[in-house]
């Protein structure tokens, strides 16, 4: 057990200065997190959640960080085992994604304020550290002044109403027509059916920013006499709004004449025809940045061949990530084409940025680092299950915040 420490050091700017309990069975953690935000806090840290009480009942700590898993007890029950003697208290739960669940499952009987996934970086540990702090103080303001801000938010909501019906009265015909384009690019997307036979598992997580969206997912089937092809692309158009979202109806047509008619089937040229094409359609003005994937499967050859600009694919088989790299420039010419085996049951993923570009309420972004530890955790679940797992790591990740980016995902098995 690690000798209890307790540090004062410089303070933040703030009228208090408030002290972090952090409970972590292995030392090294201990010293790094301490290494990180002892100038910040003062800090206790200890490895055995039964002094950590200890610590608890003889000190004022306004925040506790524990680790999930422990031997003597898991984070959960240490936090359900301190709530009736310190219900105020500021609990924060460190957790890998296999256990999200069961975080989820606890936070209200443990008044879990926070679940932080591993690994953690400093910026999003912080953030959840000060806002939680201000939480706690707040909590400590009178009355008076809770129900002035109550009364300001109520006013402030009834002008933003009242405001958003005016602007609501004045836009509804264009309103109604970018809805109108928005249902257009749905409806063009491959269904449930057409991908059921592409596929023997899948699924498509698109999330749009507003009622349309700048990407695309496309994807069709091959069979000729001696030819048999599958082709998924990943299409996302930048800074056109949407301009952009009708750009990806015209790609759907081009990656089809593309294919079928001209019978294109080296990735790299598919890309640049395809940039050819959709500068074409249009003035210079209505011409947007393009980031774009294509990935061919050749199933006679069993060989996946892949091309990209500023856009990756991830392939696992079994436990083994393989990361095929698109090219990161804006050259659309001469572009090479990828190529690896076709695995017996591997799982395949392609993506925009909007994942793991999606900022918290702190402005921390998700990062690729996490997306990838995320599916490396459950590619080998079901390609359902692993959308209802993305799609809710990303609600807790928002906080009740809107997409900062659209996200389109495409996992799947052949």
């Amino acid at each position: 057990m690690e000798e209890l420490e307790r540090e004062e050091t410089a303070r933040i700017p703030r009228e208090k200065k408030y002290s972090l309990l952090y409970v972590d069975d292995e030392a090294t953690n201990l010293r790094v997190f301490k290494s990180n935000f002892r100038k910040y806090f003062n800090v206790f840290t200890t490895t055995n959640p039964i002094e950590a009480i200890d610590i608890l009942n003889e000190n004022e700590i306004q925040v506790i960080v524990t680790d999930q898993r422990m031997p003597e007890m898991t984070g959960t029950e240490l936090l359900e085992k301190i709530l009736p003697d310190h219900p105020d208290i500021i609990k924060i739960i460190l957790t890998g994604f296999t256990d999200i669940q069961a975080i989820k499952d606890g936070i209200n009987r443990c008044g879990i304020y926070k679940y932080i996934t591993k690994p953690w970086n400093f910026e999003e540990m912080k953030g959840v550290l000060e806002r939680g702090l201000e939480s706690y103080q707040e909590a400590l303001d009178s009355d008076e002044h809770i129900k002035d801000l109550e009364v300001s938010n109520v006013e402030l909501e009834s002008r933003v109403k009242e405001r958003t019906e005016e602007l609501n009265k004045i836009n509804k015909r264009l309103i109604d027509s970018i809805r109108y384009a928005g249902l257009l690019q749905q409806s063009m997307l491959p269904n449930e059916r057409y991908l059921s036979r592409q596929f023997s598992d899948h699924f498509v997580m698109f999330e749009t920013k507003y009622l349309f969206s700048e990407e695309f997912v496309w994807t069709t089937r091959l069979n000729f006499r001696t030819e048999d092809y599958t082709v998924v692309s990943l299409i996302e158009f930048d800074g056109k709004g949407i301009v952009g979202a009708l750009k990806t109806l015209i790609a759907d047509s081009v990656l089809n004449y593309l294919t079928h008619d001209r019978k294109i089937f080296h990735t790299g040229e598919i890309i640049n025809e395809l940039k050819y094409e959709l500068d074409a359609a249009g003035s210079n003005e209505l011409q947007c940045d393009l980031k774009v994937s294509v990935a061919l499967f050749d199933h006679n050859a069993n060989k996946v061949q892949f091309s990209g600009v500023n856009q990756d694919m991830i392939i696992f088989n079994g436990p083994e990530m393989i990361v095929l790299k698109g090219d990161r420039t804006d050259s659309f010419e001469d572009l090479l084409a990828e190529k690896v085996d076709m695995f017996p049951g591997a799982s395949y993923y392609m993506f925009s940025n909007g994942f793991y570009n999606q900022e918290n309420e702190d402005g921390v972004k998700f990062s690729i680092e996490k997306f990838e530890e995320m599916l490396k955790s459950i590619q080998d679940k079901g390609m359902g299950e692993q959308k209802s797992f993305l799609e809710s790591t990303m609600e807790g990740w928002k906080a009740g915040n809107s997409l900062n980016d659209d996200i389109s995902i495409i996992g799947f098995k052949l």
